[in-house]
This record gives C-alpha cells, sequence and structure tokens, in this order.
C-alpha cells in the first residue's frame, strides 16, 4: 500500500506505526466501553424485577432509544479517535500469537474486571429509582400513601421511605410518581454511564496520568452534548413540579453518583494495570533482549 522511496520517505516509517498503534487501542477501548455499557443496561434490566419496592420499574422506550442508539454510539465513535499514550512506542504490543501467554487466566481477568467496571452504574441507579419512587409518591399524591399503605400510627408526620415502597396497594397504583421514578433512574444510569467512559478512554492508565480531554477533545465535546441531552429529556418529559417535591439529598446521590462510578472503576483499572505492567516486562525480555 506504501511506496516509500528514499531516506526521506522512510523516515515515515515510524510515525505510520505510532498511528497504527494509537487507531487499535483506541478502537479496542471504545469497543470496550460499548460492551461496558451493554453489561451495565443488561444487569439494570435484570434488577428491574429483583427489586425491594412493591412496584416494577418502568422504562420508558424514549429513553432507552436515546442512550443505546445516540449516546452509546456518540460517545465511541468520538473514543476511537483518541490519540496514543506518551510511552505507547516504548512498549512491546501483544503478539498474535496465542499459544504466548504472559498472564495467569488472562481472559477471565479481563472478563470479571469488565463485569466488575459495569456492576456499579446499574446498582446505583436502583437506589436512585427507590428514593425518587418514596418521595416522589409521598410529594405528588400525599393522599394515597395516608389512606392505602398501612405504617406505624404512632410516628407523627410523615413515613419512612422503606414502608412507601413496600406497601402493598402499589401493585395497582398508576400515577406520574412511577413514571418519573423510572425516569429518574435510566437517566441517572446514562449519565453514570456517560461519565464512566473518561475511565475507558484509555485501557489501562489511570485518568490523571494521561488526561482524557486532552488526548481526545472530540471525546470530551460528546459528552458535554450527552450530557445537555440527558437534562433536556428530564425538562421534556417531567411533569412541571415533579423535581421540586425531591429533597435536596435526592439531587447530591444524582450528581454524585457518576463520580462513584468512576472511582469503583479506577480501582479496577489499576489492579489491571499490575497485571499488563508485568506482562510488558515478559515480551520485552523476550523479544527485546534476544
Amino acid at each position: 500500500m506504501l511506496n516509500l522511496w528514499g531516506s526521506k520517505a522512510t523516515c515515515h516509517l515510524l510515525e505510520f506505526i505510532r498511528i497504527g498503534r494509537a487507531s487499535l487501542e483506541a478502537a479496542t477501548s471504545s469497543a470496550m466501553f460499548f460492551v461496558s455499557a451493554l453489561i451495565s443496561f443488561g444487569v439494570f434490566l435484570l434488577l428491574c424485577p429483583c427489586t425491594i419496592a412493591t412496584l416494577v420499574p418502568i422504562v420508558p422506550a424514549i429513553e432507552v432509544f436515546l442512550y443505546i442508539q445516540i449516546i452509546l454510539h456518540g460517545i465511541c465513535l468520538s473514543m476511537a479517535s483518541t490519540n496514543g499514550t506518551n510511552e505507547q512506542m516504548t512498549r512491546v504490543p501483544p503478539k498474535n500469537d496465542a499459544s504466548l501467554r504472559y498472564s495467569f487466566k488472562q481472559s477471565t481477568r479481563w472478563y470479571t474486571s469488565l463485569f466488575l467496571r459495569s456492576v456499579p452504574s446499574s446498582i446505583i441507579s436502583h437506589v436512585i429509582y427507590l428514593v425518587a419512587l418514596g418521595e416522589l409518591m409521598w410529594g405528588l399524591d400525599q393522599k394515597f400513601v395516608e389512606e392505602h399503605c398501612s405504617f406505624d400510627n404512632h410516628t407523627m408526620g410523615r413515613p419512612s421511605l422503606g414502608s412507601i415502597i413496600r406497601c402493598k396497594d402499589l401493585k395497582s397504583y398508576s400515577g406520574p410518581p412511577i413514571i418519573a421514578a423510572g425516569i429518574l433512574a435510566l437517566s441517572s444510569l446514562a449519565l453514570c454511564t456517560t461519565i464512566l467512559s473518561a475511565s475507558f478512554v484509555f485501557r489501562t492508565e489511570p485518568i490523571f496520568s494521561e488526561v482524557p480531554w486532552r488526548q481526545n477533545c472530540q471525546w470530551a465535546i460528546s459528552v458535554v452534548i450527552s450530557i445537555i441531552l440527558i437534562f433536556c429529556y428530564l425538562m421534556g418529559t417531567l411533569e412541571r413540579g415533579t423535581m421540586l417535591v425531591l429533597p435536596g439529598y435526592f439531587y447530591v446521590m444524582f450528581v454524585i453518583a457518576p463520580f462513584v462510578s468512576i472511582a469503583l472503576s479506577e480501582m479496577v483499572k489499576h489492579a489491571d494495570q499490575k497485571q499488563e505492567k508485568r506482562a510488558v516486562m515478559m515480551r520485552r525480555l523476550q523479544f527485546e533482549t534476544r
């Protein structure tokens, strides 16, 4: 494909190799993030019938389309244009020979770490759903809670959050709080996944050592656009006054949730980085000391 003549042309070979390695690494990281996002969404749907609340979360189809077809694809395509790290050309890349393995149970460790980085977003989103369901039921339909939900009569004021979400009569209830709680739960998952993409821009490098937005401005723009789309969807679908009845701690949970997910992901990635450094050293000993 390349016709290189003379020393002036062959000096570009190193640049070709660098771009090729960066493109392969970026495509791999983008694919890993897409799989992780789908695992998070699958676990989220799997946990819906297992919720401790009496009512199963209602997942809106429009938001599912926005999450999978627009947000995920936009972020993944932008991640594929990430520039390589500073140490990329000094590392011995993996070889195509499948018989050469440099870590114990490499495939098992890869799948386990990917699953551990995906699950926290789904669990946090269900916690958001439980809190939103209880607070919205009391804030928007207090009369229904007082008439149909049994709780300790000796308790003055409002009932506990657990007694509201465990109310038996919620099985036959249909109203704005149920729909709004499902929207907020899936929006929390979408927001956590969007912020979590920062941990997948580089497969093994920590965020603070290789800042993602400096190496890929397209990814940063796609993340900002995705966050704007999520909040525009919330403002367009939730009924007026819904967000006003939610307490302050709910907003704190909603904002902190993505950063908790990314912190847990970085902990798992730190363990993978140790194994990756060991594999790089083994490849260097085998291929550079001959």
